[in-house]
């Protein structure tokens, strides 16, 4: 399956989830909710692209590359529920667990993709 048709499949299922999910429910209907399904569907589809990009580079390119990706979603996904913590919106710990599931599963997906970017090559 295309790695940009999995990357759709994702972000749909991860919102339909979280609607379906009776704890998650408030929080999922607010428009920054999408945002950051959005936000972190587009970073893997960035950072897989500038992984293919540095694949074909040096190994310390490639690897500068996948740790730089790394600590970018890490980085925003703490200043993501640092804001929203901030900004003291509705439904804190629903949307703090939300982002970090969030970013696991795009973080599984990116790494089944470079896994078999791998294997390719």
């Amino acid at each position: 399956m295309n790695f940009y048709l999995k990357t759709a499949l994702l972000t749909v299922g991860i919102s339909l989830l979280s609607n379906a999910i009776p704890v998650f429910q408030g929080m999922s209907s607010s428009p920054v909710w999408y945002g950051v399904i959005s936000a972190y569907a587009l970073l893997t589809v960035v950072s897989c692209r500038w992984i293919e990009k540095a694949h074909t580079g040096s190994a310390l390119k490639f690897t500068t590359v996948v740790l730089g990706t790394t600590a970018l979603k890490m980085l925003l996904t703490l200043a993501i529920i640092t804001i929203y913590l901030a900004a003291k919106e509705p439904f804190p710990k629903q949307f703090a667990f939300g982002v970090f599931a969030v970013f696991i599963a795009f973080t599984v997906l990116f790494v089944s993709a470079t896994k078999q970017l791998i294997k390719k090559f």
